[in-house]
């Protein structure tokens, strides 16, 4: 009766998540076929590819579904159980996934370092001459010997499935910018456990996988208690470096931070409680037991009160870190922009001396530019005196009064050169009395014309 139970266990298991099962599951007659073992390919080659095929998809929807890539013949016996069978041909599948590289031994996958970015070593050298050789030497072993050199309990990883988590992984870190820091191993499965469908079983692999492209740098910390696996994802189109000291320093500073907002969360716990008691037994007429509990109560104030201080001393020495990689990065720029601006110049071909010629040369021209304005500016000296002039206009003004008949004896005589020598302060204004000889001459024609009109 026991082994039907547990029969019984595996069909309910089955049937809890069956959406990797395809829609010919039901089918009796076609499910027959494609749980007996192979016939040979000669006999019907589409047949036999056909049925390929069909595994081959069916054991990729369950890793998808389970959220893990790892896998063996064991396992897949009873996760692909109908009524009471298993399938009898999963060991020419899965040697024909391996002989194609679709599966790799877990032993084999895991082993594998990393190589090339960082150099060879004599241990990365070796495994990474013997891994192939093995592989080769298993896959002859195997098309010779047969499916009966294949253990059903060792494990296998999924390559298609295994490219997916990681995919998978590497957009969960990239979309909460979590790379070039580095996380625990532990932060990384509970991370992918809320965003995605990937088990614990399923992230070592991917990890692995992201680890031997260069795309991650992990490192195991040993601890007093127990050890550390940290991991450092490298950015978008980056390959990962190796963590630093500093890194490494940094990371212990933020857990100690940590360990203190934790030690004074619990002892401001520890005064609420205590408090609890002191007025418990205030209430109760208890002043004794009060009176020792509030002494705790301020011993544990005291004790806070020391791990606030070494928590900010803590997160003052994180900031100036952050900062000095801040500065770091400025410097950086500026290095950057001094080389692109010589580089600039060298490229344009500008020089010190090259500049200072250009000066020279452009304050002579400058110079020479500004001279012969002035010369065009000069103005002649004018040879004619005016004082004569205004004597000349005079006359011809006095000789128009007179034909004009208009007494002279109404306007200043116009003074001569030898009384302007004599007193210059008593120069006339010519103009004003050359304007006053115009406008008689004005007034005396005005009339003239109007008592012609009325002669008219």
């Amino acid at each position: 009766m026991e082994p039907k139970a547990g029969v019984k266990e595996e069909k309910v298991e089955i049937r809890a998540d069956t959406s990797f099962l395809p829609e010919c599951w039901s089918d009796d007659r076609r499910m027959g076929i494609l749980l007996a073992e192979f016939r040979p390919r000669q006999l019907n080659a589409e047949s036999y590819d056909a049925k390929m095929k069909f595994w081959k998809d069916l054991i990729v929807s369950y890793c998808k579904a389970s959220g893990s890539s790892l896998i063996s013949i064991e396992m897949l016996k009873e996760k692909f159980r109908r009524n009471g069978t298993v399938p009898y041909c999963l060991h020419t599948v899965f040697e024909d996934m391996l002989k194609k590289g679709e599966i790799r031994k877990a032993s084999q996958f895991n082993a594998q370092q990393r190589s090339g970015t960082f150099g060879f070593n004599l241990r990365t050298a070796t495994k990474l001459i013997q891994a192939p050789l093995s592989w080769g030497y298993e896959a002859v072993i195997g098309s010779v010997i047969g499916s009966a050199n294949m253990n059903e309990n060792e494990n296998f990883i999924v390559m298609a499935v295994v490219e997916q988590h990681a995919k998978t992984v590497e957009n969960a870190i990239i979309e909460h910018e979590l790379y070039n820091k580095l996380l625990k191993y532990e932060d990384l499965i509970i991370l992918l456990n809320k965003t995605s469908t990937i088990t614990r079983q399923g992230v070592e692999p991917a990890v692995t996988l992201l680890e031997n492209c260069g795309r991650l740098t992990k490192q195991t910390i040993a601890g007093d208690e127990c050890s550390t696996v940290l991991i450092k994802f490298a950015g978008v189109n980056a390959v990962s470096q190796p963590i630093t000291s500093i890194e490494k320093s940094i990371y212990d500073l933020e857990q100690s931070e940590k360990r203190l907002m934790k030690d004074i969360n619990t002892i401001e716990h520890n005064i609420g409680q205590t408090m609890d008691e002191v007025r418990e037994y205030i209430n109760k007429g208890r002043k004794q037991m009060a009176k020792t509990y509030l002494k705790k109560k301020h011993t544990l104030e005291k004790h806070m009160q020391g791990k606030i201080n070494a928590l900010e001393t803590l997160q003052s020495l994180l900031l100036k870190i952050h900062n000095c990689q801040s500065d770091k990065n400025v410097i950086e720029a500026y290095k950057l922009g001094t080389n692109a601006l010589k580089n600039a110049y060298e490229s344009a071909g500008i020089t010190i001396d090259q500049l200072d010629e250009t000066m020279d040369e452009m304050r002579h021209v400058l110079g020479q530019h500004n001279e012969m304005l002035s010369m065009i500016s000069t103005v002649p000296e004018n040879d004619v005196d005016e004082l004569e002039l205004e004597q000349e206009l005079g006359d011809l003004l006095d000789i128009k009064l007179a034909e004009s008949k208009i007494d002279k004896k109404d306007f200043p005589a116009v003074p001569t050169t030898s009384t302007v020598e004599n007193n210059i302060l008593n120069v006339p204004d010519f103009d004003k009395e050359i304007e006053k000889r115009l406008a008689a001459l004005r007034v005396d024609v005005i009339e003239g014309y109007a008592s012609a009109d009325h002669a008219q």
